[in-house]
Formats: structure tokens, sequence, C-alpha cells
């Protein structure tokens, strides 16, 4: 059994998507706390002193990859589990997933409402 999401945070430099996926989200599922971020430097801050329940992070942005907030991430201790997110899916990104223990997988961009949904945990 997958562990409830009630707590995601976005972190993608792409406000569009994170329109769109804001309003998918809260029509699958109305209670749920969403914290979008453009800025990955602002997102790990946040991490710091919050707390949720995934992390959907975006493998290239201008400011810095997502292997690299990844890498920041790890070295403050925490654990939050991770979904990457793509819009183009390079092999070599799968390989160096495997080095870290909290990466759950892969999300292709744009973000189906049937991807949503199971991410949630919901019947597809």
């Amino acid at each position: 059994m997958t562990k409830s999401i009630n707590k995601l945070v976005f972190v993608d430099d792409d406000k569009i998507q994170h329109m769109i996926n804001r309003k998918n989200l809260l029509r699958i599922k109305p209670d749920i706390e969403l914290f979008f971020f453009e800025n990955p430097f602002e997102a790990l801050d946040w991490l710091k002193i919050n707390e949720a329940d995934l992390l959907i992070l975006d493998v290239n942005m201008p400011e810095m990859q997502g292997w690299d907030f990844l890498e920041e991430l790890v070295k403050t201790g925490n654990k939050i589990r991770v979904k990457m997110l793509t819009s183009s899916m390079d092999p070599m990104d799968v390989v160096i997933s495997e080095k870290y223990d909290q990466v759950s997988g892969f999300l292709v961009k744009p973000l189906q409402t049937d991807v949503l949904m199971e991410m949630l945990g919901f019947e597809v």
C-alpha cells in the first residue's frame, strides 16, 4: 500500500506546468496541500524546515539540475520520497537515479490525470 499523499512539493522551473498541475491535483484531491517552487534553492530552504509526503523534482532546470538538488537534499538528511520529472526520458537518468534510495520513479511531462491519480493512490 502506497503511503497517502497529503502534502506534495513540486520543484520545476515551468510556471505553466505549475498552474496545470495545481488545477488537476485539486480536482482529484481538493484537500491536498501543494507547494510549488520555480527556484530550487528556495525549495531546499523550505524543505529544511518543512515536511512533505512526496517531492516531484524536475531533472532539467536552469539554476540547478535535479541531480544536484538531490545531492543537496541528501546532505541535509532529508529522506522525502522523490519522483523525478522529465520531458524527455534519457536512459542515463534511470542509471543515475539508482544511487538515490529515495527516488521511486520518473514522471513524464506533461503529467496526465491518470498518472496523478495513480500517484495519489486512487484507482485508475
